[in-house]
Order: C-alpha cells, then sequence, then structure tokens
C-alpha cells in the first residue's frame, strides 16, 4: 500500500512538472528562489550574520502622477552625466594602454588585448550601473571557434567563447545581455540551487552506489530528474530577465540585445545543452513578454550610479587568459548593492506597469499579491485603485467602483497628505 501511495505521487509530480506559459508569472515564481539563493549578500556577510515599456492604446487617457518609484536615485542631467563620461574616458584610456602593455609580453592564442578591453568595457558599464562591484569579476575568452556559446560558475567567473565573441563583435548590446545573463545565473544562486537539486536527485539513484534499486526509488529518482531539468530550463529564462535588466539598467539597447537570442533561435545546440536550455524560441518569447514590465526610468537609475562611481580597474589574470575587473575601492554598505528584487517590490512593479500597458485586470491581481505582504505601499495603492476605475469605466460592473473606492481609501489612510490621493479620494 506505502509504495502504491508513493508511485501515485510521483505520477502526480510528472503531471505537474510542466514548462509554465505565462512567462511573466513563471518568472515571479522564479524570484521567489532568488531570494532563497541570491548570493550578493551572501558574498558581502560571509559568516556573519551581519524604455521597453508598452504605450497602452492612444484611446486610454491614463492617470499617471509618476509617484511609483523603483529605486532609489535622483535623474542626472544629460549635460552632467556626458561629462562625467569624458572624465571616465581618461581613465580607460589609461586601462586600455596598461592592457595592452601587459599583455603583449605574455601573447596566448586566447584573446588579443583589443577583444579583452572590448569585454571590459561592456561588462564594466554592466557592473557600476547596477552597483556589482562587490567582487572582483573574471571574464575569460575561450578559443573555440564553433561553439556560440558563453557560461558561468558559481562564483565570479564569466567564460565566453571567441565564436560567440565574434558573432556579436559589433553589436555591444548583444554582448551586454550575455554577459548580464550570465551575471544573472551567479545573482540569482543557480549555481547553489542546481547542486542543491543534483544532490538529493543522486541519492535515489541506483547507479550512485547506494544500493537501492527498487522499482519506487528508481521512479522518484526519473520524477526528480525531471523536476531538475524543467529547473534548469526555468534557470535559463529567469537569467535571460535577470540580465536584460541590467543590460537595460547599463543603458543597452534592449531590441538590439535581443538580436543573440533571435541568432540561437536559428542555431542547433548541443543535445546535452538542450537538455537543461529550452528552446530558443521560447527563450526570446520569455524575453519579449517580461521586458514589456520593465520601466523606463531604470535607464535613468543606472546612470545615477555610473555618475556616483568611479572606473573600475581591470587587469590580466594571472592565467594569462582572462581578466579580472576590480571591485571598487569605495565600499558601501551591504544593502546598497544589488540584490535581485525583494517580491513586493516585483508585485508592485508588475502590478504598475500592467497598469500603464492598459492590462487592468492583471494590474489588480498583482496588486493584490503585493498587499498580502505589503500593506504599507500608499502608490500602489493609488494605482490599483486608477486601474479599479478603468475597469469600471470599460464594464459598468459596480464591483470595480467599489474596488476603486477601496483602494483609495487605503492609500488615503496611508498618505492624506499626497495631492494626488487626495484628488483621487475626493473624486470617487
Amino acid at each position: 500500500m506505502k509504495k502504491i501511495l508513493i508511485f501515485a505521487l510521483v505520477c502526480t509530480f510528472f503531471v505537474n512538472c510542466s514548462e509554465a506559459k505565462d512567462y511573466a508569472k513563471m518568472q515571479i515564481k522564479e524570484m521567489k528562489h532568488a531570494q532563497k539563493y541570491a548570493t550578493t549578500q551572501k558574498v558581502l556577510n560571509k559568516s556573519t550574520n551581519t524604455n521597453i515599456a508598452i504605450k497602452p492604446a492612444s484611446t486610454l487617457n491614463l492617470k499617471d502622477p509618476g509617484i511609483m518609484r523603483f529605486g532609489n536615485y535622483d535623474k542626472i542631467s544629460s549635460a552632467k552625466y556626458n561629462e562625467k563620461l569624458k572624465q571616465d574616458e581618461v581613465k580607460y584610456e589609461e586601462y586600455a594602454m596598461q592592457l595592452g602593455k601587459k599583455h603583449s609580453k605574455y601573447y596566448t592564442t586566447q584573446a588579443d588585448a583589443e577583444d579583452f578591453y572590448k569585454i571590459y568595457r561592456v561588462a564594466e558599464r554592466i557592473i557600476r550601473a547596477n552597483k556589482l562591484d562587490y567582487i572582483n569579476w573574471r571574464i575569460c575568452l575561450k578559443k573555440d571557434v564553433k561553439e556560440v556559446n558563453a557560461s558561468s560558475d558559481g562564483a565570479n567567473l564569466i567564460t565566453i567563447t571567441t565564436a560567440m565573441f565574434d558573432t556579436f563583435s559589433n553589436n555591444d548590446n548583444a554582448l551586454a545581455l550575455v554577459i548580464g545573463h550570465e551575471m544573472g545565473h551567479t545573482i540569482l544562486g543557480h549555481w547553489q540551487r542546481s547542486a542543491q537539486l543534483l544532490t538529493r536527485m543522486n541519492r535515489f539513484d541506483s547507479r550512485s552506489g547506494s544500493n537501492i534499486a527498487d522499482a519506487v526509488n528508481m521512479l522518484i529518482y526519473i520524477g526528480m530528474q525531471r523536476k531538475y531539468l524543467i529547473d534548469s530550463k526555468n534557470m535559463e529564462y529567469a537569467a535571460d530577465v535577470e540580465g536584460a535588466k541590467l543590460a537595460l539598467h547599463a543603458g543597452y539597447d534592449l531590441n538590439s540585445s535581443a538580436d543573440v537570442l533571435s541568432f540561437l533561435s536559428n542555431y542547433d545546440i548541443e543535445s546535452d545543452v538542450r537538455k537543461t536550455h529550452p528552446n530558443s524560441g521560447k527563450r526570446l518569447a520569455n524575453f519579449n513578454e517580461n521586458i514589456k514590465y520593465f520601466p523606463a526610468g531604470w535607464k535613468d537609475l543606472g546612470e545615477y550610479n555610473i555618475y556616483n562611481s568611479e572606473v573600475l580597474p581591470v587587469q590580466l589574470s594571472s592565467d594569462r587568459k582572462s581578466i579580472v575587473i576590480s571591485s571598487s575601492s569605495n565600499k558601501r554598505n551591504n544593502n546598497q548593492y544589488y540584490n535581485p528584487e525583494k517580491m513586493d517590490e516585483l508585485y508592485a512593479r508588475f502590478g504598475y506597469m500592467c497598469y500603464k500597458n492598459g492590462e487592468f485586470a492583471k494590474s489588480i491581481e498583482y496588486f493584490e499579491e503585493l498587499f498580502k505582504i505589503n500593506q504599507t505601499n500608499a502608490p500602489a495603492y493609488l494605482y490599483a485603485s486608477y486601474a479599479s476605475e478603468y475597469l469600471y469605466q470599460n464594464t459598468d460592473d459596480k464591483k470595480y467602483l467599489k474596488l476603486a473606492k477601496e483602494y483609495a481609501q487605503k492609500a488615503y489612510d496611508l498618505d492624506s497628505g499626497n495631492k494626488y490621493i487626495k484628488e483621487q479620494y475626493d473624486n470617487l
């Protein structure tokens, strides 16, 4: 009887292990894992406890007072930002000369100084724009003329094949997405998560020498293996989106960045890679679906971070086949470095951007998820009221008018002094 129950559970497990088709919701589900596995704070704490948004239909005269914020920053004027970039170029030229001189002595067939410098400029911009300078990042250009690929390990090493580099050497936006994707794997903690999944799975593998060979345990092993492969694909989806965030913060054009995914959709990857990576066409669909919910202000956030930071040094690694981009000498508090979005931040962003895109029902759905874990976000209640009001106007369903009033009341209770909240409260 016990084995029958276990077999039934395994069968149920098989049924439920299917790839998500709502890519936005899949991203939210994946980001819940990031709350546990994200690595930035683990590195910093050590052993202590211490514009891509789709515009809504022109017929919608959306209310948007612009009080939803996604990041703590001030907008830097173009004049100030451009002046800062000019100053930075002096340091970049200095590092370019140093890199070339050092490399001439240790020349290898792996990469030339010019190639390393190009990779450095893209990666360094991403690191500074996202406050990822909490650790030295290492980037290797691996001689491989066949496989258009990139990879990373669980520490701080990113490897880009020369086939990948050469394919997109004239497209910094695509290289930014490649580098951002691999950094995304690291900061989302995917390597620790994968290792844990494999360890649990192998406990039930009769081939591992555990002397467990009965049919039930083998079924459990097969089920866990299936979960590992599905989770691996979902982690690739999540890294694509996280990489796109990092690239957008750094000011890269995501429409041009998507060239790398478009290329891969026509590129037959090896069967072993195919097991753990989604179909490239689905990756492109996931990318396009999620960037609809990226706020335009994220570019301003990246400019603010670059403006308030200094150029990061670069040098050849001791293996002479990779470069090291050094962490910042200006150490911040741990919570000032980049971390994946918390769940309340994620729900607030999706709620707001759904509203901006005219997806009012989905907007309310995401805001409701936010309110389950955070009842103090007055602007979110205001936008939930806006979304409900538009649904009422479009459907004449009084339940939405009632909902709009309830949200406006909650926003008013939290911040009665906000003129936009007071206006919505009074109007309803």
